[in-house]
């Protein structure tokens, strides 16, 4: 109920803020809560961004891709290839290939990780290929229910890690074990703005009328960017001009992490190799700390290879004959595939004791160590500064790739929303049915859908 309750009294708080403002300042507020601070200075700025037309055109239609896969590649393309039967042969083979991209990169980053089996990484590669990142975003809603509602009949979702949360840097988020860093504010902000920009350059790029654009302020917190449009305007102009619109902010954000990620790439085996120097200089040897009777990951239980064998406080002496002095010693000297034979010391008494240990699963051995540093070693400045620059360059990337995945989910109030509707709104039959009829079929059906996935996802947070 503690979680609960502060979710109430932080709601609460931001409505009170945003009336007051509201009163007080005459500011408008965006569902009640938010704080819409409005100006039109920035809006000259558009008309130079918009200059490039066509080559925004190529981004966005490459971006409906990446947002809603083999559909809307289709969409894109539709009007060049009249012939429904070629229409269909794209879309099949093009989905072929943009699952199986995604099925290679999804095995990256669910690699060595069980709780993901071989059929659902299908299922989310497929879907992915099929919609692309609002796909991606479905199956992963789809998994993180499922695995929530598995645990609920099972009696332990307590202890099941919820599928959404809030992201707040600089806050632990309850239930999950990840904290961003403060800096993620600035990262928001500043993707947040880029996000809006891309859509107002789009919107000059129409000759549509871009009325004001600002901040959102959570209380007295930046909270993200707008652009407001001339609504009355803007559904005068072709759907496919507003979907090339609405693709500009995500796909803006996809680019950024995409940047960053090949940053990342390039940056980390120098920034690795300069740390292990100096964990190699530093690090003198490594005790255990505590040893855990099983692994607890979201509720799912794996065995604890060093339970009941390895004994607290006693050195890990060596591993495979590999004496251990660091945690990269430890790192290398360690095999995933086979039984590991480490040598711990009892610092009491010093008598060796050889145990043989193969990783479970998820790659853990169920113990956790401390290092013993040199003292006298003086850690170089820049040391602290590489990893910060890491860290920082990683959030962006993750940061930036949550904001475009979560904006191209097919549901209000986000971009995807009305983009499903433009792009599915084709394939429902046109008896009896105007355009506007099918779109809110196509909205109906998705927004069922995310509301009940999202409620599944939330269970956690109950119990």
């Amino acid at each position: 109920m503690t979680t609960i309750l502060w979710i109430i009294i932080i709601f609460a708080s931001l409505f009170i803020l945003a009336n007051v403002s509201k009163k007080l300042f005459k500011t408008d507020i965006y569902l009640g809560l938010f704080i819409m601070i409005k100006t039109r200075r920035f809006i000259p700025f558009l008309d130079k961004l918009a200059k490039p037309k066509k080559i925004l055109n190529i981004i966005t239609d490459i971006g409906i891709v990446l947002g809603f896969g083999a559909f809307g590649l289709d969409y894109v393309l539709k009007e060049k290839i009249k012939s429904k039967l070629k229409r269909l042969f794209l879309f099949i083979f093009s989905s072929i290939i943009l699952s199986y991209v995604f099925y290679f990169g999804l095995g990256l980053m669910l690699k060595n990780n069980p709780m993901v089996s071989a059929n659902f990484l299908w299922f989310m590669a497929i879907l992915s290929g099929i919609m692309g990142l609002s796909g991606f975003t479905l199956s992963s809603l789809v998994f993180s229910a499922y695995d929530i509602v598995v645990k609920l009949f099972a009696g332990t979702v307590a202890s099941a890690c919820p599928g959404v949360g809030l992201v707040i840097p600089g806050v632990k988020m309850p239930k999950i074990e990840l904290l961003i860093p403060w800096y993620g504010w600035i990262i928001l902000i500043i993707s947040a703005i880029v996000h809006e920009f891309s859509h107002g350059a789009m919107l000059r790029t129409l000759k549509a009328k871009v009325k004001s654009m600002g901040f959102i302020l959570a209380g007295l917190f930046p909270l993200g960017a707008f652009v407001e449009p001339d609504d009355k305007e803007l559904k005068k102009k072709k759907n496919k001009s507003i979907i090339r619109m609405l693709s500009a902010g995500p796909t803006s954000n996809t680019i950024i992490a995409i940047v960053f990620i090949l940053i990342y790439l390039l940056i980390t085996p120098g920034i690795a190799n300069y740390s292990q120097s100096i964990a190699v200089q530093r690090e003198s040897s490594l005790f255990i700390y505590s040893v855990d009777q099983n692994i607890s990951i979201c509720g799912t239980i794996f065995d604890s290879p060093a339970y009941g064998l390895v004994d607290v406080n006693s050195q890990i002496f060596s591993v495979n004959d590999k004496l251990i002095k660091n945690r990269y010693d430890l790192i290398s000297a360690t095999k995933l595939d086979y039984d590991n034979k480490f040598i711990f010391k009892n610092t009491n008494t010093n008598i060796e004791k050889e145990i043989y240990l193969k990783p479970n699963e998820m790659g853990r051995l169920g113990f956790t160590y401390n290092v013993n540093y040199d003292s006298s070693f003086v850690i170089p400045q820049k040391y602290y500064w590489y990893k910060t620059i890491l860290s920082v360059v990683l959030w962006s990337a993750v940061l930036n790739f949550l904001i475009a995945t979560v904006n191209f989910l097919p549901t209000f109030p986000f971009d995807g929303g009305m983009m499903s509707k433009i792009i599915f709104e084709g394939y429902l039959p046109r008896k009896k049915q105007n355009e506007k009829k099918r779109m809110k079929k196509v909205a109906r059906f998705f927004g069922i859908l995310i509301i009940v996935l999202l409620l599944l996802n939330i269970l956690p947070y109950f119990f």
